[in-house]
């Protein structure tokens, strides 16, 4: 009998082992396979007219982990916004610094549909997107790289504050020749906005992003400081009539 119950034991202790064995691996994986990022931001709006935007934007991305430079682009796009969608197209060019500088260039649109509540703005957005390397043909075994994003966004309003918090979910499709296609990654973001004054805004982003096809998906934390600036067209200034000098 005691025989039997030393039989039993040693069989629990090495179940628990490499249950211990199993999770510590995973931990240590998942810490592997984790990165911090930080993507800096500042946006020139030029305001059109009361629907039409067009925005500057340069961006670097860094990860904090290396302290390395990844990337950094430039983006030019319009913004058409009434109160219930907006539209917005653009181009951006990239440079992505690995063993050497690669150029890209991507372009996107997108569809807005937006809902005022009496405290938040919700916002679902579809975006298109496609990216290409600058200089490389198909014959050079270079495809576009195609995304669908699908995103809900909620942005808070509160009476007593210049702050604007907001909460959102974004999910990726990828579509390109000779990958491994469908929903791959997702983002979940969380952050805030303060209008400074008349002239910009100041934000913050924090973005968690996970990959979903691949063995040991990658998890990604993003820190996004961000700023707007509001650039818009001077207004003509009435010239003061002249009044008559009797005395001239």
């Amino acid at each position: 009998m005691n025989h039997l119950q030393d039989v039993q034991t040693k069989f629990m202790n090495k179940k628990i082992n490499l249950f211990i064995t199993l999770f510590f691996l995973a931990v240590i994986i998942s810490a592997q396979n984790k990165e911090f990022e930080c993507w800096t931001s500042n946006t020139f709006r030029f305001k059109i007219n009361n629907d039409f935007k067009f925005d500057i934007e340069n961006q670097f991305r860094s990860n904090l982990s290396s302290l390395n430079i990844n990337q950094f682009f430039t983006q030019g796009s319009i913004k058409y916004e009434n109160k219930q969608a907006k539209i917005n197209t653009g181009f951006r060019l990239i440079q992505e610094f690995k063993s050497k500088i690669e150029n890209h260039l991507r372009y996107h649109i997108d569809y807005a549909y937006v809902t005022d509540f009496d405290m938040s703005t919700l916002t679902l957005r579809l975006r298109f997107q496609t990216k290409n390397k600058m200089g490389v043909t198909k014959n050079d075994g270079d495809y576009p790289e195609n995304d669908l994003r699908y995103r809900a966004k909620v942005k808070f309003k509160f009476p007593t504050t210049k702050l604007r918090p907001y909460l959102g979910f974004e999910v990726f499709q990828h579509f390109e020749t000779g990958a491994i296609n469908g929903f791959n990654k997702y983002r979940i973001l969380f952050g805030g906005e303060y209008k400074l004054s008349k002239k910009g805004k100041l934000g913050l982003s924090i973005i968690r992003e996970k990959q979903w096809v691949y063995w040991n998906p990658k998890t990604s934390w993003v820190f996004m400081p961000y700023y707007v600036n509001y650039i818009k067209k001077g207004k003509k200034k009435k010239k003061k009539k002249e009044l008559f000098n009797q005395f001239d």
